[in-house]
């Protein structure tokens, strides 16, 4: 089913040979795949590019990673927003988007969502997000950091389901997915965690008292601490200034206005 691999990036080859087999068939909803080492041996490959091409699926959302002895990692059922997850995990990967599209498209987004929310929401919704918030708060204390990541972007997608439209809910949850995987490799801090939770909490309030604007801003603020953190952790990684890691993000194409502008959002 699956061939040896010798090219660079060798786990975009292993990401590429598993879905060309879901696609096929050759692999249906609910197959196992082999164990990290049973597929490196299979591919040739260490089993850190069988991790990083793992994580990728699991991303797209065509595999699903459970633990425990009935563990493993099986196929699932797409997603109705795959396709897009996996253009911008492509193109991610090739440069042509950045954490600054991202940061910027994430913000005027959920910025409509805000205002459709504020006329939409009923009591139930406003009460299934202090849900999510409760649970988030119950997974930090709990020690699961991965699970909380999720849950605490749970709230954003949850914002975004209350629109009750497709073309908002599948975009967002694109974007979120993409930022999710980004933040899972950061180590946060307990003041950046319960500062994530607190916003959540007065977002929520604000909403609920029909504070549209006020939610909107505080938002703003609260998306504005997460691409800092990105952006730092990219100018360590880079060796770079931070604002001219802003800048580097971008393809040499696109040009420096871009990058002044999104600083502009970040301010």
């Amino acid at each position: 089913m699956f061939v040896k691999l010798k090219d660079k990036r060798l786990f975009e080859k292993i990401v590429d040979q598993i879905k060309d087999a879901a696609l096929s068939g050759t692999l249906k909803v609910g197959d196992k795949l082999p164990s990290e080492p049973e597929l490196a041996r299979i591919f040739g490959v260490s089993r850190t590019a069988v991790r990083e091409a793992l994580r990728i699926l699991e991303l797209s959302g065509l595999v699903i990673i459970k633990k425990g002895n009935q563990g493993g990692c099986f196929i699932q059922e797409v997603s109705s927003n795959h396709k897009l997850i996996d253009y911008l995990s492509d193109h991610w990967r090739l440069g042509n988007v950045t954490l600054l599209h991202l940061t910027e498209a994430r913000y005027w987004l959920e910025s409509i969502v805000i205002d459709i929310v504020g006329q939409k929401a009923t009591k139930r919704d406003y009460d299934s997000l202090r849900k999510s918030i409760d649970k988030a708060e119950r997974l930090f204390r709990e020690g699961k950091e991965r699970e909380k990541i999720y849950q605490n972007f749970d709230f954003h997608v949850q914002l975004a389901q209350m629109t009750r439209n497709t073309i908002l809910i599948d975009t967002l949850s694109a974007i979120f997915e993409l930022f999710t995987y980004m933040l899972v490799k950061i180590k946060t801090t307990q003041r950046i965690t319960y500062q994530t939770f607190k916003s959540h909490r007065d977002i929520l309030q604000l909403l609920e008292t029909g504070h549209v604007q006020r939610a909107k801003d505080l938002n703003r603020t609260h998306i504005k601490d997460i691409s800092a953190r990105l952006t730092k952790k990219y100018a360590r990684e880079k060796n770079l200034p931070l604002l001219e890691s802003h800048r580097q993000q971008y393809s040499e194409q696109e040009g420096s206005s871009h990058a002044l502008g999104l600083e502009r959002i970040l301010k």
